[in-house]
């Protein structure tokens, strides 16, 4: 994979559970956009700036052969940072999701009818009819 190695790591990684959260409960994150953006941003930023430290002072490395050569102001690569936002965007939206309500039980459908397959989904007979004036 050469310079995208680390990157393409990164995103196989964490991208299905980034995705699959977000499928499973955009509307409570969205909901929550605030707490979701300051939850990822901050940690995010906080962790690049001390990992810095780490990579200057050489107690780790990132190896160039395997890293976009994208660096930030500090001499962390772009990877690092993108680890961290993924890594707290996982973390954040996972909390979000099990503090809302209701979502165990919209956990439990999508999950049945993943089990039955295409054929529990509910049609529109399933629907209670509409009052009639």
């Amino acid at each position: 994979m050469g310079h995208t190695t680390y990157l393409t790591l990164e995103l196989i990684w964490a991208l299905p559970i980034v995705v699959i959260q977000f499928l499973v409960g955009a509307d409570q994150i969205l909901r929550r956009w605030k707490v979701w953006l300051l939850g990822i941003l901050i940690p995010s930023i906080y962790l690049t700036f001390a990992d810095s430290f780490a990579i200057v002072g050489h107690t780790w490395t990132i190896n160039p052969d395997l890293s976009l050569g994208v660096f930030l102001p500090f001499g962390v690569p772009i990877e690092e940072l993108i680890f961290f936002l993924l890594t707290n965007a996982m973390i954040v939206q996972g909390l979000i999701l099990v503090a809302a309500p209701g979502m165990r039980a919209r956990l439990g459908r999508m999950l049945g009818v993943l089990r039955r397959g295409p054929d529990a989904l509910p049609t529109d007979s399933d629907l209670p009819e509409a009052p009639t004036a």
